[in-house]
């Protein structure tokens, strides 16, 4: 009997285990925004505790400005089901939102809820889905949209934008959000730009905008399929090319004015271009389609 007992509190523990899935007490979240090249503000999400509403259990994501104060407060619950990720925000208390169908098939369209409007206002199609392999070994289901090339990690949400705003404002001039990295406590999940260590200091958000503010530099077409060609007004010294994942997937010496380059091999999705000029730093983003 005792053997029997034994063995069912095994299993239920195994099980409540299991049931936790990948929005767990520690799972953390490090981002940056900014709307201007000086000004920029880091934040950061974390599952901390757990709540009760309308009898349904949530997780409490609260969030933290580190250049700011030390202060932890909660900005939205979460919850977890079948592989998909339901949100509620404090100031609308009594609706619950789907954000994030980690089940989803390519061909698939999904709505992203917009908290501000308190409306779905846009339906993204699932372009292709692959897999991720985490910085713990890790692998996690990756999918890709076409609605602004929007990127989403199983148990991670938007790698594009941030947790609870998936394919918004990426676009807008004035503004960019970037999801850094993840953690599960203190363990690196995915990182973004391994380099800034999860944390902007105000130089890459600036790159980000500078985008649409910096005229000094040409890139056309964009999208592009085949060739990309970069023109300055300045002397070009070199070229780099980061994807999404922030892995260089090009570089190249150049001293010219100008420079056609050869994109056909990369993969779809969204790049960032980084010219060395006589200028300094320019950065402009693209698109592969």
């Amino acid at each position: 009997m005792k053997k029997i007992i034994f063995l069912l509190v095994q299993i239920a523990f195994i099980a409540s285990v299991y049931s936790q899935g990948f929005l767990k007490q520690g799972l953390t979240w490090n981002n940056t925004n900014g709307g201007s090249f000086t000004q920029y503000t880091n934040f950061t999400y974390r599952v901390n505790g757990d709540t009760a509403i309308n009898s349904t259990n949530y997780k409490i994501i609260k969030e933290n400005y580190p250049d700011r104060d030390s202060n932890w407060n909660t900005s939205f619950y979460a919850r977890e089901e079948n592989n998909k990720w339901y949100f509620r925000f404090p100031n609308i208390i009594n609706e619950e939102k789907l954000l994030y169908d980690y089940n989803v098939n390519v061909g698939d369209t999904v709505s992203m809820y917009n908290f501000i409007s308190k409306e779905y206002l846009y339906y993204a199609e699932v372009q292709s889905i692959d897999s991720i392999q985490l910085s713990n070994g890790e692998k996690r289901k990756r999918i890709h949209f076409y609605l602004d090339h929007e990127v989403w990690v199983e148990g991670i949400g938007s790698i594009i934008t941030h947790l609870d705003k998936p394919c918004f404002y990426i676009y807008m001039v004035d503004i960019a959000f970037i999801n850094l990295c993840a953690k599960q406590n203190d363990t690196i999940l995915y990182s973004a730009y391994p380099d800034l260590n999860c944390y902007d200091t105000g130089a890459f958000t600036a790159s980000l905008i500078s985008i649409e503010k910096d005229n000094s530099v040409n890139l056309y077409p964009n999208p592009a399929k085949n060739d990309i060609n970069l023109s300055s007004s300045f002397m070009i010294k070199d070229i780099e090319i980061y994807d999404i994942m922030g892995k260089r997937v090009y570089q190249k010496e150049v001293k010219d004015y100008s420079k056609t380059i050869n994109i056909s091999t990369f993969n779809k999705g969204l790049y960032i271009a980084k010219l060395n000029t006589e200028q300094g730093l320019i950065s402009k983003k693209f698109i592969v389609e």
